[in-house]
């Protein structure tokens, strides 16, 4: 399998739409409703993939957060330690130390226990090697917090940190 090349930023705004939403694949999850909301954020020029994933983060948080799109976004995620779901190639790199049978009924659990607090939300976190004890702990720190706003935020920010490691990772695969 060959690994994916981020083409150079400098071309982001020549691309066609299709080479364009392979970009935002790679960095996010594959959604129509972030296609869609970052369309306007690729006709722009860029300086460096870091300038594009943080002013995608400014437009992401200009979201109202009990707007259904919000929830749509934040939803594009997969649910974490939950094997057997339908995982971009990327998320299943990140939840890779996740997906044990020990430990998927307390997963599914906790994220029913999330999503209930949460209503239209998935629990996103920038998993960045924490282990599952770590991220089980976080996760009921953010159900416990019950503040629907902070959590779209924290949720929204997650996103564009794990769009900043993924770029890091492709470039460093290129090396």
């Amino acid at each position: 399998m060959s690994i994916y090349q981020l083409p150079p930023i400098e071309s982001l705004s020549s691309l066609t739409h299709t080479s364009q939403v392979e970009i935002l694949n790679h960095l996010f999850e594959p959604h129509k409703s972030i296609h869609e909301y970052l369309n306007p954020l690729l006709s722009k020029s860029y300086s460096s993939y870091i300038e594009f994933i943080d002013l995608c983060r400014k437009e992401f948080l200009k979201l109202d957060p009990t707007e259904d799109l919000t929830k749509d976004i934040i939803s594009s995620h997969p649910r974490l330690g939950i094997p057997r779901q339908v995982l971009s190639q990327h998320s299943k790199n990140e939840q890779k130390n996740l997906q044990d049978d020990s430990s998927v009924g307390e997963f599914i659990q906790l994220n029913e226990y999330y999503e209930n607090t949460f209503p239209g939300l998935r629990f996103v976190l920038f998993v960045n090697g924490r282990n599952k004890l770590e991220i089980k702990e976080l996760l009921l720190q953010r159900i416990q917090r019950k503040n629907y706003s902070e959590e779209v935020r924290d949720a929204l920010n997650a996103m564009c940190d794990i769009a900043t490691d993924r770029y890091k990772k492709l470039i460093a695969a290129k090396l």
